[in-house]
């Protein structure tokens, strides 16, 4: 074989070679890149159920969280494209379609439940509202939802947000009234109307909670109607005393572990 043929030889397996590298090399930067998008999306997936499963107390309808879980379907399909090996994640996508059926239908997997019983709840709860008020923006933008659609989504969030105020600090006026602590349950009740009256909310309901927590306070009635508040585990009984008006400013700072007036 001639030194020319050698050296062809030689060149060829080189190039060869550096095919061979630069193909090994870039499948794996692609999985490398895959991996790193299919973690991406499990941790965005897991902040939405934890949004999900936050906001179905706070709101009156499914249809907020089940937009939310619209989109964890998304994303999981996104997964299984990046990954069609991955057989774990075709049950969590059955899970989630039954949950956004079931969603749409009304059916909650748990109550409404608006009091809270700390400023660190309430400020989380806020966290989560606003969040997802930001998430159906977002959709909006990217044409997932139209606008009468998210409209319908920011009231209800907006209204959710004055509501989580105010029915925690009416319930905590009900267990000031069970502890016979008259004047700190006025305390109470005076930061929900404030809240009431300060918020420019549309809603007519919330013209109603005002009169009903001003006949509250002058203890024309012991409670709010049941359809504004259902959480009624601690209204007071008939025989209960009302809220009382201090003859002078109250100290009406409650106790730290309890949600605080503004």
């Amino acid at each position: 074989m001639s030194t020319v043929a050698i050296i062809v030889l030689l060149l060829t397996l080189a190039v060869m070679s550096l095919f061979v590298v630069n193909f090994v090399n870039s499948r794996e930067t692609r999985r490398r890149l895959v991996t790193q998008k299919i973690t991406s999306l499990r941790r965005r997936i897991a902040e939405l159920e934890e949004m999900a499963a936050s906001l179905e107390p706070l709101l009156e309808s499914t249809q907020i969280p089940r937009a939310i879980n619209d989109e964890i379907i998304v994303l999981i399909e996104t997964i299984m494209k990046l990954d069609p090996s991955n057989e774990y994640m075709k049950p969590t996508l059955e899970a989630a379609k039954t949950l956004s059926s079931d969603l749409a239908l009304e059916k909650r997997s748990c109550q409404l439940m608006r009091a809270l019983s700390s400023d660190a709840q309430v400020a989380r709860c806020k966290f989560q509202l606003n969040e997802a008020a930001r998430l159906v923006r977002r959709n909006q933008l990217a044409g997932r939802i139209d606008a009468l659609e998210a409209d319908t989504f920011i009231k209800e969030l907006s209204w959710a947000l004055m509501m989580i105020e105010v029915i925690t600090y009416v319930n905590q006026g009900h267990v000031s009234i069970k502890q016979n602590d008259v004047l700190k349950a006025y305390g109470y009740y005076k930061h929900a109307q404030q809240t009431l009256i300060a918020n420019p909310h549309s809603d007519q309901r919330r013209h109603r909670l005002i009169r009903e927590v001003s006949d509250m306070l002058t203890n024309r009635r012991k409670a709010l109607s049941e359809d504004l508040m259902p959480e009624t585990a601690n209204n007071p009984s008939a025989e209960s005393p009302g809220a009382q008006a201090p003859t002078e400013q109250p100290d009406a700072g409650p106790a730290s572990e309890q949600p605080s007036p503004p």
